[in-house]
């Protein structure tokens, strides 16, 4: 990896905004032939990836802060700061944006600038600061005076009536800090929390969704390990949410849903997994190990959709990966490593070939949690093999202030980035 020739192109008609980037988080999303990018302020651009060309601009009320795309619905979710959730309809999208074109053929730019409709904000919620949204539910977390809120909702569709109608179970977090500034517009939190959703294996796959859209599967060894025996036996969906103090919590998502309209008790529906001790920046999950069809060749890389390692990183390079290893007594137990690498972290991302991507202020690098120096050993239940990496040693690919990373699965090595200079 580390000699790979690097090839970089860039996106046309882009450049950082005045001042710097914004408070909020930048954000890239590539889907099929397009390219979701936000930098943090109130424009969603859309991009042609095989051209590079600006296609589309659309312009929200505030700052965004994080954007879905449920690809099999057509459906883009973006959360929009002290405002609260909007959908729009690709579908719709395309259709407005060349009725732009149309009009403003003689004007500049050549780009549409679609000014997003206030009726799009299908949960208005000044407190929200994460999302996630699956096939038929939306799960949000807001900031509360004390205490963060996890909330699950049925998931609205673009042209829909503004939500509560759809609530369906609730949960409160850990402490947190309260938001500055004045209640009529608190400040924006410097750091903002995680949230993405691992799936068991044998559940509905999340098929709707692009690949770093912040949803994985995660093999039945490292899932049960991780999140218990109920979460196992309901086939449930697990939601992980990384905090800004450090916090890597989880809860599943089953029995959210059956604790109703009343808050559920969060000695029994939270489960704190690890603390970093800082901002958790990214969570993800990637292959540390080949699979047996892989191993024979008999499988192409990237095929193999289950994960067996989930990843976090902290603010400072504080990073964490989970795996399920044997122990010395022949049974499978949680193996959990800290690493240090470079910080501060910007942004990161992962692929499924074992490769965790991290940027800095001053280089994008990556680094290798496979053992390719473990030999798949067909002795031992499902595969499961050897251990982490003692040491993760980064490679440089010498590009400096990556704000966001997306990773392709076009190549092991492809991926796209949104950076400023």
């Amino acid at each position: 990896m580390a000699g790979a020739s690097s090839r970089v192109h860039y996106l046309s008609d882009f450049c950082c905004p005045l001042g710097g980037r914004a408070a909020g988080k930048p954000f890239v999303l590539r889907h099929e032939a397009e390219v979701f990018l936000s930098t943090g302020r109130e424009f969603v651009y859309v991009y042609d990836q095989e051209g590079g060309l600006l296609t589309a601009v659309y312009q929200f009320p505030d700052q965004v802060w994080h954007l879905q795309l449920l690809a099999i619905r057509r459906a883009l979710y973006v959360l929009c700061a002290r405002t609260g959730i909007y959908c729009l309809s690709l579908d719709s999208l395309d259709r407005s944006g060349s009725q732009a074109c149309e009009d403003k053929e003689e004007a500049a730019p050549p780009y549409p600038v679609i000014h997003v409709d206030p009726d799009a904000c299908v949960l208005p919620d000044a407190a929200l600061c994460a999302f996630t949204v699956l096939d038929d539910m939306l799960v949000t977390l807001a900031q509360g005076p004390t205490q963060w809120k996890m909330q699950l909702f049925e998931r609205p569709c673009a042209g829909e009536e503004p939500l509560p109608r759809g609530q369906i179970g609730e949960v409160e977090l850990s402490t947190c800090t309260p938001p500055g500034g004045v209640p009529e517009k608190p400040a924006a939190p410097r750091f903002l929390p995680v949230l993405c959703c691992v799936f068991p294996p044998d559940s509905r796959a999340p098929h709707g969704h692009p690949q770093g859209c912040g949803c994985f599967t995660l093999e039945e060894a490292l899932f049960g390990l991780l999140f218990g025996v109920d979460a196992t036996l309901l086939q449930s969906p697990v939601i992980l949410c990384g905090l800004p103090d450090g916090q890597l919590c989880c809860v599943v998502l089953k029995a959210l849903v059956t604790s109703g309209l009343a808050p559920g008790d969060p000695k029994v529906l939270v489960k704190i997994l690890h603390h970093l001790e800082e901002p958790v920046i990214f969570i993800g999950a990637l292959r540390a190990e080949p699979h047996e069809e892989e191993a024979a060749g008999e499988l192409l890389p990237g095929q193999h959709e289950h994960s067996d390692c989930l990843v976090a990183l902290g603010h400072q390079g504080r990073t964490l990966a989970i795996k399920a290893s044997w122990s010395e007594s022949g049974n499978l137990v949680p193996e959990l490593r800290e690493y240090c690498l470079p910080g501060p972290v910007l942004c990161a991302a992962c692929d499924r070939d074992g490769h965790v991507y991290h940027s800095t202020p001053s280089d994008l690098c990556v680094v290798d949690l496979t053992r390719r120096d473990s030999p798949w050993n067909p002795e031992k239940p499902d595969g499961a093999i050897g251990g982490l990496p003692s040491v993760l040693c980064p490679a440089s690919l010498n590009i400096c202030s990556a704000l966001a990373l997306c990773v392709t699965a076009r190549a092991p090595t492809g991926m796209s980035c949104h950076s400023s200079s």
